[in-house]
């Protein structure tokens, strides 16, 4: 994990909170595969009674699972949060965001987390196509569970972020599967790839042959008629920098959309996520910024909503 293990685990030193967190690093820390015994240790030290998880739904055209979190008492039509996890479009998993659904579900909300295709079995778009099926699942099927199918968002970190953002603006991946674009209230981007070139070799690869890149840069797609647009990043990112966040919602913005970027200090790649997960033990002000986003993404995005003074926020 190097330096990104180092980044989960910063804030927790002052806060007593070591063994917890470096449980839950091993479970979020991009590029890492979680053990059972990581997990479950997670799971008893964080997870609660109000948490209901039914597992291993089966989804889309390539007949895979997703986890759908709820609270145990069913509030009428609950916001939904479909939530695609990080890991560089190679690693991860659903199993390991138990911990995250329960922060989640704390909230009122329904939460879906899918597995989806990863690199080397498939390439670009496999993903993206997955998260849409997801998306067309969560619509037609999230009632039962309590949630509001008009009221879905899609949140993702690091790749699954830049998947999230894709949703939102390259509308043909969501329209092949029967969905509306703006049948989703907003998108949330943590500390996305959103707004960059590929330069590694090894994304490269996963990207496709370099003439379809301009295909996978979301800002090829953006026409400024797009649902809201939450991009949320730690200031103290060195895996992908914050302007990825800042330079896409000004380029959106500028088109005439609805874009917002929150640059939050004393967060990292890592630690974004994890201050998702734990906000008493971490940090709050990632959760609060999804909680405004959330009860009314157009104000937020629009710019008609103020921002946290812990961060610097741009439109």
């Amino acid at each position: 994990m190097g330096d990104r293990a180092n980044d989960a685990m910063a804030g927790a030193l002052t806060r007593g909170a070591l063994v917890p967190v470096l449980a839950l690093a091993l479970l979020l820390a991009t590029g890492c595969t979680a053990t059972g015994a990581a997990r479950g240790l997670a799971d008893l030290l964080f997870v609660r009674q109000h948490l209901v998880t039914v597992r291993n739904l089966h989804y889309g055209r390539h007949d895979l699972r997703l986890d759908v979190h709820r609270p145990q008492i069913r509030r009428a039509e609950a916001p939904v949060i479909v939530f695609l996890y990080g890991g560089r479009w190679k690693y991860g998993s659903k199993d390991d965001y138990r911990v995250l659904g329960d922060a989640l579900t704390k909230q009122g909300w329904v939460v879906v987390v899918p597995n989806y295709r990863l690199h080397p079995l498939v390439n670009y778009p496999a993903w993206v196509e997955d998260a849409a099926d997801a998306v067309r699942w969560t619509r037609d099927h999230i009632a039962r569970f309590g949630g509001d199918p008009t009221r879905i968002f899609v949140v993702g970190h690091s790749a699954g972020a830049h998947t999230a953002t894709l949703l939102a603006l390259d509308e043909r991946h969501l329209q092949a599967v029967g969905v509306d674009p703006h049948d989703v209230r907003g998108f949330v981007s943590l500390a996305g790839p959103v707004d960059t070139i590929w330069t590694d070799a090894d994304v490269q690869r996963l990207m496709g042959p370099a003439a379809g890149w301009p295909e996978t840069y979301p800002r090829t797609h953006i026409s400024g008629g797009e649902p809201p647009l939450l991009l949320l990043h730690g200031a103290d990112d060195d895996v992908v920098h914050p302007h990825n966040s800042t330079s896409l919602a000004a380029r959106i913005t500028a088109a005439g959309g609805c874009a917002r970027s929150v640059v939050l200090q004393g967060l990292g790649h890592v630690k974004i996520v994890l201050a998702l997960a734990l906000p008493r033990a971490l940090s709050g002000q990632v959760m609060e910024q999804l909680v405004r986003f959330i009860d009314d993404p157009r104000a937020v995005a629009c710019g008609t909503a103020t921002s946290s003074a812990t961060s610097s926020a741009t439109r």
